[in-house]
């Protein structure tokens, strides 16, 4: 047992048949049919190798109900299997008569991959009741055929549903190798016993709960310095005094309702908040380079952070003991707006520190350009709430079930 939850360790899986809700929500390539990124596919060996003498079902999601990522899990499946082998199958089914026998034939050794979750209404509408989850559908004519149940979906564990949550009620039930990871590291690397000094570089475009990130770290002495960039930038800038333009107002909502908390937050901790000094501005698809202090008299929008700016985020990485970085700088899917993003996660890689990356896709991007990272997080919204100090309804269910 680990931090309150049960681990693999704590149970004897030969033979046995163990469910895993895991979290591979990936890009999808519509056309080819397949996944853009591998990471959270690659991220299931560990969790896997450890339960080679099991027969195992994989339930997992893609996607939401009306976007085009919102598709079947048998690209994931197909993926799995070039990793992993033959061993992996899939049905398109997740608790009718299909995945039963799927399930009742599963023979040690070998991994089903079962149909996406989120198809069926109740993990969509059930999240809050823990004893309707329990109650749901899926979990009822699931939970039956299983040992275990093994929670490693780290990048959804912000988030309440049937699958998540509802068979800690009614199954034996631990975390996974890659959640337990994810909790050791941020306890352990980053909260706990942190190399000196503790750099964030925060960016994105979640303002309001990058905004609240920072209000937590600070309030809570867990960052030395905090790289301000992305469109939290806007904010900080404004609350320091900073006429930015109507333009780089408009993306934000309800904009004017945070310069207030914004000015507060600098003025008390202006020592440990880093602001660019300049950004660079969209002119046509080209980097316009301007001071911070010219932004008012251009339209163009700020979709990066300017080189200066860049040279003085990256030389303070260098000499962090610890540096984390959670959301891009600017639109690094539009070069040349990717430089601030280039140029921040390969200073990460050239320091002697300990460095993790935050979710989502600025740790595929990390992996796309080789960078050495210590740790590469995957969990986006669950690694923000993580760093806010809220309680992750995931780890909360494991450590009630591990009582």
């Amino acid at each position: 047992m680990k931090y309150g939850i049960k681990t693999l360790d704590d149970f004897d899986l030969k033979g046995k048949k163990i469910l895993i809700r895991v979290d591979i929500n990936s890009t999808i390539m519509r056309k080819e049919n397949k996944l853009m990124n591998l990471l959270r596919i690659k991220e299931l060996e560990d969790t896997l190798n450890e339960l080679t003498e099991a027969a195992v079902v994989i339930i997992a999601h893609q996607g939401r109900p009306g976007r085009k990522d919102f598709t079947s899990l048998a690209p994931h499946a197909e993926a799995m299997k070039e990793l992993y082998g033959d061993r992996v199958k899939f049905v398109d089914d997740l608790f009718g008569s299909k995945a039963i026998k799927a399930i009742k034939e599963l023979k040690t050794g070998e991994v089903l991959v079962l149909e996406n979750v989120r198809f069926y209404s109740e993990e969509i509408k059930l999240t809050e009741d823990i004893d309707k989850m329990a109650n749901s559908h899926i979990v009822k004519n699931l939970a039956p055929h299983f040992d275990l149940y093994v929670n490693d979906a780290y990048g959804a564990a912000h988030r309440s549903s049937p699958s998540l949550l509802g068979f800690t009620k009614v199954l034996p039930s631990c975390m996974g190798k890659i959640l337990e990871k994810e909790i050791n590291t941020m306890e352990e690397n980053i909260f706990g016993n942190p190399k000196k000094p503790v750099v964030f570089s925060i960016g994105g475009a979640k303002v309001k709960t990058k905004f609240n990130v920072m209000k937590n770290l600070l309030e809570n002495d867990k960052a030395d310095l905090i790289l301000v960039s992305g469109l939290l930038q806007n904010i900080m800038l404004a609350g320091a005094g900073i006429n930015i333009g109507e333009i780089n107002k408009k993306p934000i909502k309800n904009f004017d309702e945070y310069v207030g908390t914004a000015k507060e937050i600098y003025e008390k901790y202006k020592d440990k908040i880093k602001l660019p000094t300049d950004l660079a501005l969209n002119d046509d698809g080209d980097r316009k380079n301007v001071s911070v202090n010219e932004l008012n008299e251009n339209k163009e929008p700020s979709n990066d952070i300017g080189k200066d700016t860049i040279n003085e985020y990256t030389k303070l990485i260098k000499e962090a003991g610890t540096v984390v970085a959670n959301g891009p700088p600017g639109v690094f899917e539009n070069p040349p707006f990717n430089l601030g993003t280039k140029k921040i996660l390969e200073s990460m890689g050239e320091s002697s520190a300990f460095t993790a990356v935050g979710g989502g896709e600025m740790g595929g991007y990390c992996q796309d350009l080789k960078i050495p990272i210590d740790f590469i997080s995957t969990g986006g919204g669950a690694m923000l709430d993580y760093l806010t100090g809220k309680k992750l309804p995931v780890i909360e269910a494991l450590e009630n079930a591990s009582k």
